[in-house]
């Protein structure tokens, strides 16, 4: 039997870990922020991700922050063809429309994947790789209006 302050912890995790992954998430919309720091409380912070509105799969990973954007990184076998099953990575590839919560607050933006080794390469020394790995996937978020989605109609998406 577990000990209370085992369960007490557990419910605390599982309560404060958001939607089971594959779930809708829940808040406040609202706009992108010129800062990213204000909002996440600092340069990185749990956040949750939802993508692929038709049926919703939702993680929750470390976003950070690098010269004022927001970023995620997988591990490294994220991609790999051998990976037991589709990764979030690669669900974002596919339709890198996401929903990001912070707090309470979501934010309508677009996963983009960096794989230009000038940008990529800075944010994973960042973050402590020496030298830089392949197989990492790194997301740059942006706001859905940018660049090749202004031509699509995403209002909607997440109501």
């Amino acid at each position: 039997m577990f000990p209370r302050a085992a369960l007490a912890a557990l419910i605390g995790v599982l309560t404060a870990c958001g939607p089971v992954p594959g779930g809708s998430l829940e808040g406040t919309l609202a706009t992108s922020p010129s800062n990213w720091s204000d909002v996440l409380g600092g340069d990185r912070a749990f956040c949750e991700v939802e993508s692929r509105p038709s049926d919703p799969h939702s993680i929750q990973l470390e976003c950070f922050v690098h010269e004022s954007r927001l970023y995620v990184q997988s591990h490294r076998w994220a991609l790999a063809p051998w990976w037991p099953t589709q990764s979030w990575a690669a669900i974002w590839i596919e339709q890198p429309e996401v929903l990001v919560r912070i707090g309470t607050e979501l934010f309508e933006l677009r996963a983009v994947e960096v794989t230009d080794a000038p940008e990529r390469n800075p944010i994973l020394e960042s973050r402590g790789y020496d030298p830089v790995p392949d197989g990492i996937a790194v997301f740059r978020f942006d706001d859905r209006d940018r660049g090749a989605l202004e031509s699509h109609d995403n209002e909607g998406l997440y109501n």
